[in-house]
C-alpha cells in the first residue's frame, strides 16, 4: 500500500511539544500554508498529510523531533518474501522517487522488534526492493553508506492491533540530536532534542524574559534556547535530499532564521570552572559567539545554591528591563556519573537549588531529572510532571512556578 505522510518521531511523550513547535515554525516560514491536525501513533509519533513546504520546514528547522521522514509504502508483512513482493510494485510506479540517471542510497532500520527476521535481513530485503524498483524506472542505484544521496528508512509502525512495515525517505539527515555543535561535552549531557523540548515546555518568551541554565555543562540547553528564539535551522537544505526528490523542486535552497532580530538573553552557568572552555567551544561551533552576541549569551562560574536576582541582573545588564525569566536545567542524577541517587551531597544540592530558585518571585523553572529523590529534596510541588527518557535513562520533565 502506498503512503503519503510526513512522519515526525520523537522521544516518549513528545507529541504535544513537537506539534506546537511545528505550528510555530510554519507560521513564520516563507510559505502560506496551514498545518493540519496530525494523526498520532502512540505518544512519540505524529503523522501529517504530506505537504512539501511543511516537510521542508520540519526537516530544516524542527528541533524537538528525533527524526523527520516521508512514508512512501507500507505492508502488513512480517516475513521477508511477502514484504519484497509488496514493496517492489508499490515503489516501481512511484514518481516520488529520485529520477536522476544514478542514485546513491542507503537503508536504515528503525524499531522492528516484531518483524520475523533480523534488522540486517530486513535492511537487505528493503535494499533489494528499492534497487529493483529504481532499475525498472531506468535509474541505476548503488548502495553508498558514507555519503548517500537519499537515505531510506524501514520500521515497524502503527497501533498494536494494526502493525505494518513502513518504508520511507529520511528527510532530516538522520538522528536529529546530532547537531554537529557539541564539540566538547560535559559529563552525562542531555540530548539536544530533549533540551529543545525542555525549553519549549518552559514557555520561555525570548522577547520579554531571560533564560538561566545554572548547571549548563557544555551549554546544550542555552544553545537550543538560542536556536529556538531565532528559529535557526538545524539542517540546511543543501545537506538534505531535497535536490534529488521531485516534490521539492523550486523550494528555497537555504534556510535563514525564521525569527530574525530576536535578541535572546541567556545566562549559562556552571560550578565547575573546567567546563567554561566546553561552553565557549560549543557556542562557537553553533555560531553563537562574536560581537552579535555580546551581552546576549553570557557565561559564568557559579554555584546554583548562591544564585540571587541581583547576580543575574549584574551578569545580564542588557536585560534589565525584563522583570521575570525561566530556569531551564538538567541537574545531575547520580546515575551515569557512577554515584548513588540517594547520596546526601546530591540531595543537599537539590535542596539548595530549590531554596535559591525560590528567591526569584514570578519566575518559572523546568528541569529534566532522572533521580526519584529530586522532588522531595527540591522542596516545591511541580505544576508540570511529564515522563520522558534521556537516551535509555527514564526520567521526567518537572515544571515549577515561584
Amino acid at each position: 500500500m502506498k503512503c503519503h505522510e510526513l512522519r515526525l518521531t520523537g522521544s516518549g511523550g513528545a507529541n504535544r511539544v513537537m506539534e506546537a513547535e511545528l505550528k510555530r515554525l510554519v507560521m513564520r516560514s516563507p510559505f502560506h500554508v496551514r498545518v493540519p491536525n496530525p494523526r498520532r501513533e502512540g505518544d512519540a509519533t505524529l503523522l501529517y498529510p504530506f505537504d512539501p513546504q511543511i516537510a521542508w520546514v520540519a526537516a530544516c528547522h524542527h528541533r524537538t523531533s528525533s527524526r523527520v521522514s516521508w512514508d512512501l509504502a507500507s505492508s502488513p508483512a512480517t516475513r521477508l518474501e511477502p514484504l519484497f513482493a509488496d514493496l517492489v510494485p508499490a515503489l516501481r510506479d512511484d514518481d516520488r522517487l529520485p529520477s536522476s540517471p544514478q542514485v546513491r542510497f542507503s537503508v536504515e532500520v528503525g524499531s522492528a522488534h516484531d518483524f520475523e527476521a533480523s534488522p540486517l535481513q530486513l535492511r537487505g530485503v528493503v535494499k533489494n526492493a528499492i534497487v529493483e524498483a529504481l532499475a525498472s524506472r531506468g535509474v541505476a542505484a548503488a548502495i553508498e553508506a558514507a555519503e548517500p544521496d537519499v537515505v531510506f528508512v524501514a520500521r515497524r509502525a502503527g497501533t498494536p492491533d494494526a502493525r505494518r512495515t513502513v518504508v520511507g525517505i529520511d528527510l532530516g539527515l538522520g538522528a536529529r540530536h546530532k547537531r554537529g555543535t557539541r564539540v566538547s561535552g560535559g559529563p552525562a549531557p542531555l540530548r539536544e532534542t530533549l533540551a529543545a523540548q525542555l525549553v519549549m515546555l518552559s514557555r520561555w518568551d525570548a522577547r520579554s524574559e531571560v533564560l538561566v541554565d545554572p548547571m549548563a555543562g557544555g551549554a546544550t540547553i542555552p544553545i537550543e534556547a538560542a536556536g529556538l528564539a531565532a528559529g535557526a535551522a538545524v539542517r540546511q537544505p543543501g545537506a538534505l535530499p531535497f535536490r534529488h526528490l521531485p516534490a521539492f523542486a523550486g523550494l528555497p535552497i537555504d534556510a535563514p532564521d525564521l525569527f530574525p532580530g530576536t535578541t535572546a538573553h541567556i545566562l549559562s552557568l556552571d560550578i565547575d570552572e573546567a567546563l567554561i572552555g566546553s561552553m565557549v567551544g560549543n557556542l562557537r561551533a553553533a555560531g553563537l559567539t562574536g560581537p552579535a552576541y555580546d551581552g546576549a549569551i553570557v557565561i559564568g562560574q557559579k554555584d546554583v545554591r548562591t544564585l540571587t536576582p541581583d547576580y543575574v541582573t549584574r551578569m545580564l545588564p542588557a536585560a534589565r528591563g525584563m522583570a521575570t525569566g525561566v530556569f531551564c536545567v538538567n541537574p545531575p542524577y547520580g546515575v551515569r556519573l557512577g554515584g548513588d541517587t540517594a547520596n546526601d551531597r546530591l540531595l543537599d544540592l537539590y535542596e539548595g537549588m530549590g531554596r535559591a530558585m525560590a528567591r526569584f518571585t514570578g519566575w518559572r523553572a523546568v528541569c529534566f531529572v532522572a533521580n526519584p529523590r529530586f522532588e522531595e529534596a527540591f522542596g516545591h510541588v511541580p505544576a508540570l510532571k511529564k515522563p520522558a527518557t534521556n537516551a535509555d535513562l527514564p526520567g521526567a520533565f518537572l515544571g515549577y512556578q515561584f
